[in-house]
Order: structure tokens, then sequence, then C-alpha cells
């Protein structure tokens, strides 16, 4: 009250009064700047781990991101070994990493084991002095540990395994904030481990029915389910909106194979599409094109160009032990103004039907996704007048043989394309699937086909 008296009767300045306000102000200020540059780093690396499948990759994406982000001298990541119950350090960072990932922790052994078997995170300022920890990776490598961060990464409530930093830089101590910001990097690491696991054992089932010869009714039955998974990585084979349709079909020459179709709407009015054949049928196709689709899926959450968007596909499938390949055809169109931005990996080279001619769209034909590293994909615009359409075809149409020997070819299609050129998307391709089978007959399908339209009617 006399404080009061004192401003009211002038004996003491605002400012006084008003110093204290203004650096809680100040204060409250830069801990909200602070929590906003931390959680677009946590978006950040959420983002890179969806663009990852890999083991390694993905690994040492997590690791390098979690110790920048805590500012620690060293970062492991220990997976959770499902039949031994050990953790077992799948990747390290820091001098000694190589004989990090020779050790194998004992179910509970250590604080690792600890969080592993709880499912409880754990901050330790001195572990010297904590009951639970374990000596053996600090002897093992000769570095002294003085502090450590340990959260578990968890999925559905099963331990996938343990996220570890240790010694903060400078000599300094972690905080609880530190802790959190490492609890909400695990949230998106448990996610794209799941997808890593997944891919896994996808490539390990496919790699058993290649190797096992199998009896023909348990071989029916895996092909049947290895369809299934195929067909899910697929959307729906109808779109339509207030502008513009589109209508795909797929018919595989065996319960599996390599050609395939995507679409997806982006957030601006665009659209992105793809079509593409694998260099092969079968299983290995299958199991090509399932771990193309899923990098293909985590490559859009990133890039809506496709001259990107290949260029970082082939730099995920490239390898150099595997001859396998894939021709795309990508593009992205603009529903509002009917500009297309379109790539050519190789691929078939669609058409554009309007009401009075057929045209081959024009396009530089790039190297195929998987043939050579490092390749820079060239993208072509064009623009798609009103009442246009565009068919996009994997080479099973023009190579459908008759059983004389001869084949469809592009004279026909372009003919049947014309002939049909009124009717609407989803007639066109059935049209042209129908002519493709009965021109071959009695005579087996040897290539998969896929065909996919969209028609454009304008604002």
């Amino acid at each position: 009250m006399r404080m009061m008296a004192d401003i009211v009767s002038g004996k003491l300045p605002l400012l006084v009064v008003w110093l204290p306000i203004l650096f809680l102000l100040a204060a409250a200020l830069f801990f909200l700047l602070r929590e906003r540059r931390a959680l677009i780093r946590i978006q950040q690396i959420t983002i890179d781990l969806q663009s990852n499948i890999k083991r390694k990759q993905l690994l040492d994406t997590i690791m390098h991101a979690t110790a920048a982000l805590l500012r620690a001298e060293g970062s492991s990541v220990l997976l959770l070994d499902e039949k031994t119950g050990e953790l077992y350090f799948e990747v390290a960072t820091g001098e000694k990493n190589k004989q990090i990932k020779q050790i194998r922790l004992q179910p509970g052994e250590g604080i690792a084991g600890y969080t592993a078997q709880t499912g409880q995170s754990v901050l330790i300022q001195n572990v010297s002095q904590d009951s639970r920890w374990s000596g053996k990776v600090s002897q093992k490598v000769q570095i002294p540990t003085r502090n450590m961060i340990c959260v578990p990464v968890h999925s559905a409530g099963k331990v996938l395994g343990v996220l570890q930093v240790i010694n903060k830089r400078e000599g300094k101590r972690f905080t609880k904030r530190d802790l959190r910001m490492l609890e909400m990097t695990a949230v998106p690491a448990a996610v794209a481990l799941e997808n890593m696991h997944l891919y896994e054992a996808l490539a390990e089932s496919a790699e058993h029915l290649r190797l096992t010869a199998a009896a023909k009714e348990r071989m029916e039955g895996e092909l049947a389910i290895a369809k299934q998974i195929q067909q899910s990585f697929l959307p729906r084979n109808k779109w339509e909106s207030t502008v513009a349709s589109l209508y795909a079909s797929l018919v595989p020459a065996r319960e599996v194979g390599g050609d395939f179709y995507y679409y997806t709407e982006l957030a601006d009015g665009k659209m992105f599409f793809c079509i593409g054949d694998v260099s092969d049928k079968g299983m290995p196709a299958a199991l090509f094109l399932s771990g193309l689709m899923i990098a293909l899926k985590a490559k859009l959450r990133r890039y809506s160009s496709p001259g990107t968007v290949l260029r970082e596909l082939n730099e995920e499938m490239y390898s150099e032990e595997s001859a396998m390949f894939a021709t795309i055809f990508a593009g992205c169109f603009d529903l509002q103004s009917g500009q297309l931005i379109y790539c050519n990996a190789g691929h078939c080279p669609p058409y554009f039907v309007a009401a009075d001619r057929v045209e081959e769209l024009q396009a530089e034909r790039n190297l195929p996704i998987g043939v050579a590293e490092q390749v820079q994909y060239v993208e072509n615009v064009a623009q798609i007048t009103e009442n246009g359409l565009l068919f996009f075809y994997t080479d099973g149409i023009t190579e459908a043989a008759s059983p004389s020997g001869h084949w469809f070819g592009r004279d026909r299609l372009e003919r049947l394309l014309y002939q049909n050129r009124q009717k609407t998307p989803e007639s066109i391709a059935t049209a042209v699937l129908q002519d493709a089978i009965s021109f071959s007959g009695e005579r087996s399908q040897t290539d998969d086909i896929a065909v996919m339209t969209i028609g454009y009617r304008g604002y």
C-alpha cells in the first residue's frame, strides 16, 4: 500500500514498477521462442525419418539427429531381439561405434536394459552412482560416461528398442527438457522402425519363397497373400472431382506382378500421379515393387516435383548387387490451370486425346529407376485443354501377341484411341483392355498390363 501511495505521489518512477514485469515478459518470450525452435527441429527429424526405410540410413538418421538435438557427445540406438530379449547396438555415433556394435546386453542389464524392461525413461546426472549402471560398454570402448538419457521406443504397447544419449557437451548436465525432447523424437522413430521392420519382413518372406521349393498348395496360398499386400499399395481405381476424373486398371500376368499405378491429391489443388513397370514378373518384381511403393509414398511427403521425386526414388532403389529396375512416367497436374509437369523415366510415352486428334505426349527420355546412381531427371511441361484426356499404359498393351505371333503395336492403339475419343476415361481404358485381351485370343498373357486415363473438363 505504501508503494502504491509513493507511485501516486510520484516518489517512485514508473520504470521501477514496470522493470520486473518487462523482465518476466522477456523471459517468457525467450522460453516460447526456444520451444518453437525445438518443435521445428523435431518436426524436421520426423520428415527425415519418414523418407527412409532402409535400416542403416534410417538408424543413422535417428542417431545423428538426436545427438545434434541434445548436444550430446555420443548417441546410440539399441534394438530389442525378440527371440532372446537382449539389447544390441545396431548403430552408434562416436569414434568407437564399431566396438559398441559388438556388445549385447542381457535382459534388464544396465540402464538401457532397465528402460527396455519397464518402458520408463531415465535421466541420470552421475551414472557411476546409479546402482543400475553397467560399465560393460564404457570399459569396452574406454570412453568414460558422465551422464545419460535413455528413453524407450515403443509401438502398440511393444518396446522396439531404446534411444540413448551420453555426455552433454561442454561438461554440462542433461535437463528435463532434454528428456522431453528425446521422448518426442522417439514417437516418429517408432513409426519409422515399424515401417523398416515391415519392409524387411516382406523382403525376408519373398526371399524365403524364392529359395524354398514349397508344395503347390502352399505356394498358391503365399501368392494369394502377396497379391493382397501388393494390391494394398494401390489407390482406388476411380477418382472424380468437379473438373477431372481418373480411371485405372491393372491386370497381372501372374498372381503378382511388376506393373503399377499411383495417384494422390496434393494440398495446393494439384494431383501427383505415376504409372510404371518393373523389369520382371512374379515374386521378384512384386518384392522390388513393394519397396518402390513404400519409398515413393515416403518421398511424396517431402516433394511434389516429378523430376525430384524420381531422382530421390532412384537414389533409394539403386543397388550394385541388383539388376532390377523400373520404368516410370510421373506427373504433377494442376487441376485449376490445366498445366501438367511431367517426367519420363524410360517408360512408354503416353497420349493426349482430344476431340479431333490423338497425339503422343513428347517428353525427354530419362533412364529407368535403378539403372545408375546419381541420375538427373529432366521435366517437361504441357498445357492440357478443356475436355482433353491423357492415356497412360504399360508395354503389356503394345506387346500383346496374337496367336500368329504379331504384336498389338502402337498404330493399333492410336487408332483405337481415336475411335473412342468421345468416351469417358473409364470407357476408353476398358475398350483398350478388352481389345488387347481379345487380340491375344487363346494365347496366355505373358506380361502385366496397366492402364490409366485422366479426363480434364476444366473450370
